[in-house]
């Protein structure tokens, strides 16, 4: 079966979707033709591999100035018609590059399907016959928009388990470099400068770069305890994290951010706003979902046990291996094999 996965927000690299080229090579492994696509801002066609198996073909951009949801590309839309895959599937939807592919589809159409970010519902999942989604809620909202006949299954995210094992192993021995760790890029959505109310009372590590890292870098002023350590390598993100007591992450809206699983999966438990996270977590997996007026008082008082947060932290690690291990991507390409071929 020929398979193609588009990732729909463009750039020149992999970066974040290291998750669906291990899907690609897994289904190269079983035996199909599985590429990678994407929209970028260089002039012409490049051609890459990823794990020696999967072909990355990276498009240029009609307008390399447009904003990212808003940015097609005639080549990839040509390449695309041309291949005639059995399946496409998009990561993301809301991007115009998705209704751009599909107008140019002749019947019979491919298979199509979409992997889901923080967006669930947009006009183009009547085009789906299959969907990745994040949560059980991000599911309910797939099934209420385009019925319960829809085919739709949670995928794990990617965690590098060879660099978070390693990681684990080490925080085991070492003293916490860090009370708190923030990952994530500077954006109002984000809400980093929530943290401030902790500027000053804890040593404090932020990962990430973005447009309001002013504001936060401002707020942070004469308090020596706190470190921006910029954007950093996803094993150089394990690494901090592993060097942390506890993750706060005060987001105002998100799907299920992969920095708290990676967290979780280094033995790092996690504190985030409970409106903000569509995922469900209870007792067991490392995460207390709080609401905004609690989050100063839940973070100091698991800073202060000591114990309570150690044990905290291996159940979230245990939670993450189950429910993100290796093994489960290995799972999520044999159902999208199964999902496009039914």
């Amino acid at each position: 079966m020929k398979i193609r996965i588009v990732l729909s927000h463009p750039a020149s690299d992999l970066f974040g979707e290291i998750r669906e080229a291990v899907i690609a090579r897994e289904l190269a492994r079983q035996g199909h033709d599985a590429a990678v696509y994407r929209m970028s801002d260089g002039g012409t066609v490049r051609r890459d591999m990823f794990a020696g198996l999967v072909p990355l073909v990276y498009f240029p951009a009609d307008d390399r100035a447009a904003a990212p949801h808003r940015a097609v590309s005639t080549a990839l839309r040509g390449a695309l018609t041309t291949d005639a895959p059995d399946a496409i599937v998009f990561k993301g939807i809301g991007y115009d590059i998705v209704a751009f592919v599909l107008a140019a589809l002749t019947h019979p159409r491919p298979k199509i399907g979409f992997i889901l970010g923080g967006n669930a519902v947009e006009p183009e999942l009547a085009a789906a016959r299959f969907v990745f989604a994040e949560s059980g809620s991000q599911v309910a909202a797939v099934r209420a928009a385009a019925g319960t006949g829809i085919a739709c299954r949670i995928l794990p995210k990617f965690v590098d388990w060879t660099v978070a094992d390693r990681v684990h192993a080490e925080r085991q021995d070492q003293a916490p470099h860090y009370d708190i760790i923030n990952v994530g890029s500077f954006e109002a959505r984000k809400n980093q400068i929530a943290l401030r109310p902790f500027f000053g009372r804890f040593s404090i590590a932020l990962v990430g770069g973005g447009e309001t890292l002013g504001e936060v870098a401002a707020a942070a002023a004469g308090h020596d305890r706190i470190r921006f350590l910029g954007a950093l390598p996803n094993a150089d993100v394990l690494a901090q994290l592993g060097r942390a007591r506890l993750m706060v992450h005060p987001s105002l809206w998100e799907g299920v951010p992969r920095a708290l699983i990676e967290s979780l999966a280094c033995g790092t438990p996690v504190v985030a706003h409970a409106a903000a996270i569509q995922g469900r977590f209870g007792d067991g997996t490392g995460v207390r979902l709080v609401g905004t007026d609690e989050l100063g008082t839940t973070v100091a008082s698991l800073l202060s046990d000591p114990g309570t947060l150690r044990q905290f932290g291996e159940d979230g690690r245990r939670f993450a291996q189950r429910e993100h291990g290796a093994h489960r991507l290995l799972e999520a390409a044999r159902h999208v094999a199964e999902m496009a071929a039914g």
